[in-house]
Parts: structure tokens; sequence; C-alpha cells
């Protein structure tokens, strides 16, 4: 990997697995890393707490320069306090909501706060707490939200491209935390994506620390919403664009659960027209991260894509 760039190098740390290539050790330990545009491009991608976990996993934390590892920790540790942080509040919005009959179902990376998760789950960086509640029910959920002092953010003062799509509300900002809070009338934001995406749907319901009640999507959903919301929300199917925090989420996921998910069924729940980047998507996820590419069987014509 000598003549590799930070952001192969990036990538070879990230690969899924706790085994580290051979080439990998060997540009650590050769010194042919620049870790700080490693470290550079880690931030670019908000995956800087996964580098530091992914490195730790495959045993190699210990061979970086000095500088660099120190960074990783503490960037590590910042994002484990802001985890905790998060953690609190879900709990006390859960509860708020179960007052009222609601059981806020988990979306994207609020799903990583909770325990027993793929590997690196306690590394992701999470921006806002993403819930669904039933479309009829946003109003009094909104409100719930902010008798714990949140305050909901107008039109005016949203950044570029919030608010724009209706698939959720204005988002709602506690006036003293860093925190977002972002209440989902539907899971996607075409209807026609959301229509897919929810057939064939199961939630299960989890008990938090001190008695809260949510639920959390099967693994297929949220590997598909996962993959929606990175050609759709980060536009990569039309401006070609890597979001590497999606993508590695994704295949971590998708490696955890590998032996039970049914690939073709869920190329099955997606619409047609979306099928062909699916499975750009998963060669994307074997090229940059290791995910072994599965067996998808077309039905229509019996064919291995």
């Amino acid at each position: 990997m000598k003549s590799a760039t930070p952001l192969a190098h990036l990538r070879a740390c990230l690969a899924v697995g706790d085994t580290a290539s051979p080439t990998l050790v060997a540009a650590i330990t050769g010194r042919q890393i620049d870790w700080r545009q490693v470290c550079w491009q880690a931030g670019t991608h908000l995956v800087t707490p996964s580098l530091a976990g992914a490195l730790r996993r495959k045993a190699l934390i210990h061979l970086l320069p000095c500088e660099a590892r120190s960074y990783l920790d503490e960037m590590q540790a910042l994002n484990q306090n802001r985890s905790r942080m998060l953690c609190t509040a879900l709990g006390q919005i859960a509860d708020r909501l179960n007052r009222i009959d609601i059981a806020p179902l988990l979306l994207k990376g609020a799903n990583a706060l909770l325990p027993d998760q793929y590997d690196g789950a306690e590394d992701r960086v999470i921006g806002d707490l993403d819930l669904l509640v039933p479309e009829n029910r946003i109003e009094p959920a909104t409100q719930a939200i902010r008798d714990l002092g949140y305050r909901q953010v107008e039109q005016d003062n949203l950044l570029p491209g919030e608010g724009k799509d209706k698939h959720h509300s204005s988002p709602l900002l506690h006036r003293s935390l860093p925190i977002k809070v972002e209440l989902h009338r539907r899971i996607q934001s075409d209807q026609r994506d959301d229509a897919h995406l929810m057939r064939g749907l199961e939630s299960k319901r989890i008990t938090l620390p001190d008695g809260p009640m949510i639920q959390t999507p099967d693994t297929e959903t949220r590997l598909l919403h996962n993959f929606l919301h990175a050609q759709i929300s980060d536009r990569q199917r039309r401006r070609r664009l890597l979001n590497l925090r999606q993508l590695l989420e994704f295949a971590a996921l998708a490696q955890w659960q590998a032996e039970t998910l049914d690939w073709s069924a869920m190329r099955q729940r997606l619409r047609p027209s979306r099928r062909q980047a699916f499975a750009e998507y998963l060669a994307q996820a074997e090229c940059w991260l290791g995910l072994a590419y599965p067996a998808i069987v077309d039905p229509e014509n019996r064919t291995v894509i």
C-alpha cells in the first residue's frame, strides 16, 4: 500500500471484520501512512470514532504514532460521551411519548444507541434522533417533546434542504443541549418508496432502562432504509457522492446478520427503478469495505445478479 492514497488507507482500516490485511499491517509498521491525512479524510466522512474502534478491533491501534493515537482516543471518547447524552434524551422522550400511548420507532442512527448491535455501532456519529410516530399523532407527539424543553425550528431558520420534504416535521432542538429530534410521519419522503419499504416491515418492542418502550425496525428494513437514504437524501445516485458513514453502517450491519438476510426478498421490496442502484450499492460495500457480495436471484428470469 506504499502508493495508496489516504482514503485507500482509511477504507482498509474500516473494512468489516476484525482481521487486518497483511498489506495494511505492513503499511502501518513501515510508517508508510500519513495519519494526518487519513484522520482528515475520516473527519470529512464523519467516521473518526469508527476509525479508532476499527483499529482497536484489528489490534492495530498500538502501532500508530503517539499523536495519531491520542487524537483518535480523544475523538472516540467525545463521541461516546455524546452518545450517552443522546441515550438519556431518548429515554426521556420515549417515556413522555409512552404517556400518550406512542411507542416511537427508531430510525437510522438512533438504533445504534441500543445494546447488542453490530461491531462498531457504539462509535457511529449520530447527528439527531429520528423517530417514526403515527401520522395522526404528530401534533401531540411534538407537544410532548416540547414539554421537555425542546423548541420547534421555524422554516426560515432551517439549514439548506431541511424541512422541504414532508415525511418529517420541523426539527425540535433542545434549548440548552446539542440535541435535535425529528419526528417522522413516513420513513421515506417519496410515498412510493415508503409503501415498498413498509411492506414486510417487522418491528420489535424494546424496553429501555427505567422502563420506556420503543420500537426498532427489522434488520432488512434498516438496510433498505440506509440504501434509500444514501440514494435520495445524500444524492448518491444523482451526483455520485460517497457517504462513507452510511456505507460503513450498511456493511457492518449486513456483516453482523449475514446468515439471516434474504437479499432476493429485500430487492423485491424496492421499486423496480431502485433495484439496479441497490446492486451498485452492494458493489460499493464490497469494493470499499470488504462486504462479500451476496447472491441475489431475480425471480423474473431466475438469474443471479
